[in-house]
């Protein structure tokens, strides 16, 4: 084989690689916007609704917690 056509499989098998982290991260970017568009529509969690001044207002998270 020559020098060529190495380096020419070595950037194909890059490209590929490349490739699946894209598609992987953008299968991560969809996951986490679909969460994200679950808990702005869930009452109980505090300032995804686009109001972090209510999610401020009231106790802190760890005075919830049962011991």
């Amino acid at each position: 084989m020559t020098d060529h056509q190495e380096r020419a499989d070595r950037a194909e098998a890059e490209i590929e690689g490349l490739q699946r982290e894209s598609d992987a991260l953008d299968a991560e970017i969809g996951e986490t916007r679909d969460d994200w568009e679950r808990k702005k529509a869930d009452d109980k969690v505090p300032g995804a609704d686009g109001k972090p001044e209510a999610a401020d207002s009231g106790p802190p998270p760890e005075a919830e917690q049962q011991e």
